[in-house]
């Protein structure tokens, strides 16, 4: 890898670019991109935000570590996914799915509601109304850390999907 920070020639790609791209194309085949859109990353800003600080940099540590997020079900889910040999902090919230916050967004006068999922201690998935990339968030309304009621919404989507067979 070449670490020189040297502009190129006119016309030539920087090596570090090249990595990028190369980057961005792999997770393209992977049904995805490279990182969080702008609203996903305002959402997950407001959750920093709302968690003491020990918490806060640990979530913030596993949003920068993020190498994959796919969208499968825009709207419903978005998954994110870290590099196999990555070692991020975990928060101290243990089990498949823990719902780490509800935050509520303006959007078009409307209030809506999405989830901030945890998995073993990682943050891994938005669920429920989630904004898509071209989404313009009014203002973020409440985060309510820690909520109670939480229902993961995969069942949801596989009766969606597959209606009585799911």
């Amino acid at each position: 890898m070449c670490t020189t920070l040297v502009a190129p020639a006119a016309g030539v790609m920087h090596p570090l670019n090249r990595f990028t791209v190369v980057k961005r194309v792999l997770a393209f085949l992977r049904g995805g991109t490279i990182g969080f859109n702008k609203p996903e990353l305002l959402l997950l800003g407001s959750v920093i935000d709302a968690l003491p600080k020990a918490e806060s940099d640990i979530l913030g540590k596993q949003v920068r570590s993020v190498s994959l997020v796919q969208r499968n079900n825009p709207g419903k889910l978005v998954a994110a996914y870290y590099p196999k040999r990555s070692c991020v902090p975990l928060l101290p919230y243990p089990g498949y799915e823990y719902c780490l916050a509800k935050v509520g967004y303006k959007f078009n006068g409307t209030t809506r509601t999405t989830n901030v999922v945890l998995h073993d201690g990682k943050f891994m998935t938005f669920e429920r109304n989630v904004p898509r990339k071209n989404d313009r968030i009014d203002a973020i309304a409440k985060v309510s850390l820690h909520p109670s009621g939480y229902k993961p919404v995969d069942e949801e989507i596989d009766a969606e999907e597959h209606g009585g067979n799911a």
